[in-house]
């Protein structure tokens, strides 16, 4: 059954909170598709390394389940 994951970024005390969310079937399905978003904002130039955000992933109860440095 999907369960919905949000996908958060964070900076010291900033943060950019993903309000809608997505729907897959498990937290490492999250976790590939959160790399892929990263991988493609690197390529298109959006991200660079070092700007030390970190995506967290989070569940509907608003619970971090993972973090990935950006």
């Amino acid at each position: 059954m999907p369960a919905r994951f949000h996908f958060d970024l964070e900076q010291g005390t900033e943060a950019i909170r993903d309000e809608d969310g997505v729907e897959v079937r498990s937290l490492s399905i999250a976790i590939e598709q959160a790399q892929l978003s990263i991988d493609e904002l690197r390529e298109t130039g959006e991200l660079a390394d070092g700007d030390g955000w970190t995506l967290v992933i989070r569940d509907e109860r608003g619970t971090a389940l993972h973090r990935l440095s950006i």
